[in-house]
């Protein structure tokens, strides 16, 4: 089963930004059962920890459409990958993360942009 997961998640690119989003998605869940657990002052420790976390996840969605800006260019479904960014969207509302809540749905919106610009542009090359 381990292979078939691997195999599943793909490689390069399209592996890093899957598990970046599943992860996120996944890591609420057990930060939510910590969160009960421990006492204030350590609760608040622990939502900035996550909060970075979530930062850095979205530092890295980011990175990776730099890396590749043009779609025809990605490699096979990343620009796919790349708009399910708004995943986000969920952790960042339960635990009151306003980067992630504007930043998110603003990633996927920019993923899209790439997609408009570049279709524009070709079609104005081949008039």
């Amino acid at each position: 089963m381990a292979e078939s997961l691997r195999e599943q998640l793909g490689t390069g690119e399209n592996f890093r930004v899957r598990v970046t989003i599943i992860g996120t998605l996944v890591s609420i869940f057990p930060m939510i059962g910590i969160a009960f657990l421990i006492p204030d002052a350590g609760r608040e420790v622990l939502f900035w920890i996550y909060w970075v976390i979530l930062a850095g996840c979205l530092l890295q969605l980011l990175w990776i459409l730099f890396k590749n800006p043009t779609p025809s260019k990605r490699p096979p479904l990343l620009t796919r990958d790349l708009a399910m960014g708004w995943a986000i969207l969920l952790p960042s509302l339960l635990s009151s993360f306003w980067p992630g809540i504007v930043g998110a749905p603003l990633f996927t919106l920019l993923v899209g942009a790439t997609w408009v610009a570049e279709k524009i542009r070709n079609r104005s090359v081949t008039s």
